[in-house]
């Protein structure tokens, strides 16, 4: 996951890093701690999951990022900018 000051967007991708057949992958982007509309995308994919992109948060809020690969899942909260 990355930010951009110049571009004031987040963006969050979830890469495989042995691709093969379809799997589910998920990557989501949201702010913290009030949730807003996730930018999110999930499939059956062979590599990567995204990438997506979200806003960077107003001040005092900051970002939330989750991805998963089949059965494996990890996450971030407090990402701020």
């Amino acid at each position: 996951m990355a930010h951009s000051s110049a571009g004031k967007k987040w963006c969050a991708v979830t890469v495989r890093s042995k691709p093969g057949v379809r799997v589910f992958v998920e990557v989501t982007l949201d702010t913290w701690p009030t949730s807003s509309t996730p930018a999110r995308d999930v499939g059956s994919y062979t590599t990567f999951a995204g990438p997506v992109y979200k806003d960077l948060p107003k001040p005092g809020l900051c970002m939330t990022w989750s991805g998963s690969i089949d059965i494996y899942y990890n996450s971030d909260r407090g990402l701020c900018p």
